[in-house]
C-alpha cells in the first residue's frame, strides 16, 4: 500500500493544502471551469457538461465547497428535495492559487 506523506515544512498551510486538493483533480479543474465560464448550475447541469459521472461530481462538489472554492445558493442540511444551484467563488480561487505559487515560488 502506497504511503501518504505530508511535507514537513511551516509553509504548507491549510491554504496550500486546501489548493493541491483542488486544482491536482482534473475533475474539480473541470467543474471550476465549467462554472466559471456558465455561472450557477446545478448538480445535474455540472454531470451533462463534464466528464465524470453524478456520484463523483457530487463528491467533487463538497470537496470544492469545503474549500470555498465555490458557492451554493442552498445551505447544507436544507438540500433535501432542492436542486442548489452552485458558482464559482473566483476570490477564494485566486487565494488558493497565490498560496500555492508562494509555497512553490517563494520557499
Amino acid at each position: 500500500m502506497p504511503r501518504i506523506t505530508q511535507p514537513q515544512d511551516d509553509a504548507w498551510s491549510s491554504d496550500v493544502e486546501a489548493a493541491v486538493a483542488t486544482f491536482g483533480n482534473r475533475s474539480r479543474n473541470e467543474i471550476l471551469r465549467y462554472l466559471s465560464t456558465h455561472g450557477p448550475a446545478t448538480r445535474g447541469d455540472i454531470v451533462a457538461a463534464v466528464s465524470a459521472g453524478e456520484p463523483s461530481v457530487a463528491k467533487h462538489l463538497l470537496a470544492l465547497e469545503e474549500a470555498g472554492a465555490i458557492f451554493v445558493d442552498v445551505e447544507v442540511g436544507r438540500r433535501h428535495g432542492r436542486s442548489p444551484r452552485y458558482s464559482a467563488n473566483p476570490v477564494r480561487i485566486k487565494e488558493l492559487l497565490d498560496a500555492h505559487l508562494q509555497y512553490l515560488l517563494e520557499g
